[in-house]
C-alpha cells in the first residue's frame, strides 16, 4: 500500500520504537513531500528537545533517538522532490480547505495514486483515502508478512 505520511504522524511514530518499527512495514510504501521534510526537520528536534526535558533524561539520549529517527526516515521513507507534485498544487490547494499549508500532501497522493497516513481531520474531504495510525495497524494485523 502506498502512503503519504502527514508529518504530524511522521513525528510522532519517530518518537516511538513501535513507531519506528511501524514505518519498517514492508507491506506499505512510505512517502513524504520534500516541503514536509522540512516542516519535519524543523518540528523532531523540538519534540525531541521537549521529551528530553520533561523526563529530565541525558542529553546525549535526545542525540540517540534523533540518529534513530533519521536512519528511520532514510531506511524507510522517500522524500519526494517538488518537482513530482508541485503540476498538482492547484488541484491541491483547492481540496485543501481545513489546511491549505497540507497541500504537497494532497498533491503528492494525487500524483502517485497514493493514500495519506494522518491522525487529524484536516484532509477529509480533500477526495484522497486517508488512513489513521489505528486503522493502519489494524491492517497490517489482518494482512499477511510478505
Amino acid at each position: 500500500m502506498r502512503l503519504v505520511v502527514d508529518t504530524s504522524v511522521l513525528v510522532g511514530e519517530l518518537l516511538r520504537v513501535a513507531g519506528r518499527t511501524r514505518l519498517g512495514e514492508k507491506r506499505i510504501e512510505l512517502f513524504l513531500p520534500e516541503q514536509m521534510w522540512g516542516e519535519t526537520q524543523v518540528e523532531l528536534p523540538r519534540r525531541i528537545a521537549a521529551f528530553i526535558r520533561r523526563r529530565s533524561l541525558e542529553p546525549a539520549l535526545g542525540t540517540e533517538l534523533a540518529e534513530a529517527c533519521l536512519a528511520a526516515i532514510e531506511a524507510n521513507i522517500v522524500i519526494l522532490d517538488e518537482s513530482i507534485y508541485a503540476a498538482l498544487e492547484d488541484e491541491a490547494r483547492e481540496r485543501s480547505l481545513r489546511d491549505p499549508h497540507d497541500w504537497p500532501v494532497v498533491a503528492t497522493a494525487l500524483a502517485l495514486s497514493a493514500a495519506i497516513w494522518t491522525n487529524d481531520n484536516d484532509f477529509l474531504g480533500t477526495g484522497v483515502a486517508t488512513w489513521t495510525t489505528d486503522t493502519l495497524q489494524r491492517w497490517l494485523q489482518r494482512q499477511p508478512d510478505p
